[in-house]
């Protein structure tokens, strides 16, 4: 699909998103608002209905955690790869791949389970958990209103 690129991380500027999960399509629909070159890839192609209407990027259907998948899409070019399928081992396994055997510069997984955690900080992957953000945002809106003093 995109031309294979192995030179510097200048030439990088695909943006590959592993899991058409509400996330997933969100970020892709976002980022190809921002005119990026977004690829999302998902094992179910229904998934791909929740992009936004405007998404102007490419979706195939595959397992991201395949490495033949991965280079469909054009990893050799990736600026950044997001894991946001719906289960821990397969972010966890796309994040191994993209750093280690593409050494993709950025790297997001979205975890649910703490458990993984030290996998993912010892490659350098930022891991995004749900369950913390709501926290957070809870937090700071209760602190907001005079909630927590």
């Amino acid at each position: 699909m995109f031309e294979k690129d192995k030179n510097s991380n200048n030439n990088r500027r695909l943006y590959i998103v592993a899991g058409g999960s509400r996330l997933g399509a969100n970020v892709a629909s976002l980022l190809s608002k921002h005119n990026k070159e977004v690829v999302v890839i998902d094992l179910n192609p229904s998934a791909f209905k929740k992009l936004h209407p405007d998404y102007s990027g490419y979706s195939i259907a595959g397992d991201a955690a395949d490495i033949s998948a991965l280079e469909g899409a054009g990893i050799e070019n990736s600026l950044a790869v997001i894991a946001a399928t719906d289960d821990d081992n397969t972010n966890i396994m796309v994040t191994q791949i993209a750093k280690k055997v593409f050494n993709v510069p950025i790297v997001i997984a979205r975890l649910y389970s703490t458990e993984l955690e030290d996998i993912a900080s010892e490659n350098g992957v930022r891991v995004v958990y749900p369950y913390k953000l709501s926290i957070e945002s809870i937090e700071n809106f209760l602190n907001e209103r005079g909630c927590l003093k």
